[in-house]
């Protein structure tokens, strides 16, 4: 079996995935940014989406999370993918709980295939002040 790259055809971040009968699976709360009220502040429950495509073969896909300088690892996921034929998707799902900013800012994910970055997606952290109900 010859080897070929999957290409990635998207990153998505919600706050929960689930597998539905049949293969379907539900993405639950799909965001672009995260907003808190302090800093630090936990995001009790982050989840990953990247679809993969067109591959064969088998491959370590990280995952990593970082601070808005890029310096600091918050998280860091890998996962061995195996695909047996280019004509279907893989998507490869990791959930991540309490996750702590530090500050607000652009954090990154950063996606690799086998050590090489494939893509590298912001995730906008917001402070907002908490409304007065007067």
């Amino acid at each position: 079996m010859e080897k070929t790259r999957p290409t990635l055809n998207f990153t998505l971040f919600c706050d929960d995935v689930r597998q539905e009968t049949g293969g379907k699976i539900s993405l639950m709360g799909i965001f672009e940014n995260i907003y808190a009220t302090q800093f630090p502040a936990t995001h009790p429950r982050l989840a990953t989406v990247n679809e993969w495509a067109e591959g064969r073969g088998e491959f370590d896909a990280t995952l990593r999370i970082l601070s808005p300088d890029r310096r600091n690892v918050l998280r860091e996921n890998v996962t061995r993918l195996k695909l047996s034929d280019a004509r279907y998707k893989h998507r490869d799902i990791s959930i991540h709980l309490n996750l702590e900013f530090r500050e607000p800012g652009i954090y990154w994910i950063e996606n690799y295939l086998d050590g090489i970055l494939v893509n590298s997606v912001s995730l906008q952290v917001i402070l907002v002040k908490e409304k007065s109900f007067h």
